[in-house]
């Protein structure tokens, strides 16, 4: 007997009959998703002339984070930023192993800036502030964020600017309404149509109504996926991206979602282009965004410096990571417990402090206001806090005189600047010897979504098996597949938004208006 071995998502549906076609409703570009992706798309076909519909499976626009990335924009060059592409690229290419479209990272380089204007030109005139976002500064360079996450504020320094992304889609939503798109909300796309038993052209997408009723939108020039992430079907997780599958949130999914941990979606874009023929990325498994949960951090994007120890009270890593390797080691670690070991001295040792989120014109935060949220946090019982290591580690649960060791030998590399065990760097070895002394254990890793999904080419076309254009299919947004490969780094922060989300979408909106 033959073992069945397809997923549930690799089969494919019966077509929708047209008798059960309540209405049909034509434009020359429909526009699948009312995110960033879905809006900026749907603004720059417009604005080029064409008839444009919008449909959502959410009931207003929606959006998360804030860090959109943008090489030579106006505001990267009124600040005199000086982006070394060919250094930064080429850090992201060996990260990534080289299994990553480089014609769409190039082509990002190249328009980036162009895209990113055309958006600072309609926030400011709604009255946001355009900003740049602070990142990490690795001494080595190696970790090191590249100057480039734009983001936009309601006010200076009154919120975290990476988190203004509500204010982005808010205003595409309202321009483009008046604009003349239509925003049809509420409308969950059900499945593609495509001619010729599905060789043929996409001619439409089919929706139902919060009536349950079908309803064939046409697009005479294209049909554009811009359906977020597939992280919340643990099927596609399995198969895609298994290592964070333990990760991933198990509840139901909510079209409405604005900020959520553990996947967004559902991969509803990424399974209707599938059943027509479409072809999944070239690169598995798929990156995940991942972020370790605990320790306090200086500088944005980066993990804690500090002292890590696992449930055996050893120490495990060279401590010189950022936020994503330290999620990653954990992975790797008996129960995925680890926790992160520091005394009061390490907030002066470890001067200057930046929030996360915060602009690259913003205070550096003071010693007494780092301390001030240890105790918070102290309070809330996410941080532990004791006179003595011994008293420590019963708190956390850990054997007292394996970390007095571990602590002894670590703080005796601290004292002679060689790290004989990791080689970590002697800026960042910093001892753990006078209480109080404080103790973090990190929760499991946090997982943002899994990255990519659809092959396509840097047209943002959608590819089948054969690498062949699907005619009149197009993907933008997280949908994207072969940007990241690997793991999504953070170091470009704000690039899948960047790149995928504004420059893509802004030039096929552009590109639609030739054919």
């Amino acid at each position: 007997m033959e073992t069945k071995t397809e997923h549930s998502f690799e089969i494919v549906p019966d077509a929708i009959p047209d008798n059960r076609i309540t209405d049909i409703i034509e434009a020359e570009v429909v526009v699948v998703g009312a995110g960033t992706a879905g809006l900026v798309c749907a603004n720059s076909a417009v604005e080029n002339g064409l008839k444009v519909i919008l449909i959502s499976a959410s009931s207003f626009p929606v959006a998360r984070g804030g860090s959109m990335h943008a090489i030579n924009s106006k505001l990267t060059r009124e600040l005199g930023i000086d982006y070394d592409v060919a250094r930064n690229f080429k850090q992201e290419m060996d990260r990534a192993g080289g299994r990553i479209d480089q014609e769409k990272w190039y082509l990002f380089a190249r328009r980036s800036g162009e895209a990113m204007d055309w958006l600072i030109e309609k926030m400011v005139a709604e009255g946001y502030i355009p900003v740049l976002e602070r990142g990490g500064v690795d001494p080595d360079t190696i970790l090191s964020t590249f100057q480039g996450s734009h983001c936009f504020i309601a006010e200076k320094r009154k919120m975290n600017v990476s988190m203004g992304q509500p204010l982005v889609v808010k205003t595409l939503s309202r321009l483009a309404e008046q604009a003349g798109v239509q925003i049809h909300y509420r409308r969950i796309a059900r499945q593609l149509v495509r001619e010729n038993n599905n060789t043929g052209r996409v001619t439409a997408v089919i929706a139902t109504n919060p009536e349950g009723e079908y309803i064939k939108y046409v697009g005479t020039k294209a049909i554009v996926l811009a359906t977020g992430d597939f992280t919340k079907d643990t099927e596609m997780v399995s198969k895609y991206c298994p290592e964070v599958l333990p990760l991933v949130d198990r509840t139901p999914v909510n079209y409405d979602t604005q900020f959520a941990y553990s996947g967004i979606y559902a991969g509803d874009g990424h399974k209707m282009a599938l059943w027509i023929g479409a072809a999944w990325q070239n690169t598995v498994p798929n990156a995940p965004m991942l972020r370790s949960s605990a320790g306090p951090s200086p500088q944005p994007y980066q993990g804690f410096k500090g002292l890590m120890v696992n449930k055996y009270a050893m120490r495990y890593c060279n401590e010189d990571v950022n936020n994503t390797h330290a999620s990653f080691i954990q992975m790797r670690q008996p129960d995925w417990k680890v926790v992160m070991i520091w005394d009061a001295a390490y907030a002066e040792r470890m001067a200057p402090w930046y929030r996360q989120g915060s602009s690259i014109d913003g205070p550096e935060q003071k010693i007494e206001e780092v301390l001030a949220e240890w105790e918070s946090g102290v309070k809330t019982g996410r941080i532990f806090k004791a006179d003595t290591l011994e008293e420590l580690a019963r708190m956390l649960e850990l054997d007292a005189d394996a970390l007095g060791e571990t602590v002894g030998r670590y703080n005796g590399f601290c004292r002679t600047g060689v790290d004989e065990d990791y080689y970590k760097p002697a800026g960042i070895l910093v001892p753990v010897m006078h209480g109080p002394f404080y103790g973090q254990p990190s929760n499991a890793p946090i997982l943002l979504i899994v990255c990519g999904g659809l092959r396509t080419n840097v047209k943002m076309q959608v590819l089948d098996n054969g690498n062949e254009v699907i005619p009149g299919l197009y993907a933008v947004g997280t949908i994207v597949g072969d940007m990241f490969a690997n793991y999504y780094t953070f170091l470009p922060s704000g690039i899948n938004l960047g790149s995928t989300c504004l420059t893509f979408p802004y030039l096929v909106g552009k590109e639609l208006a030739d054919i």
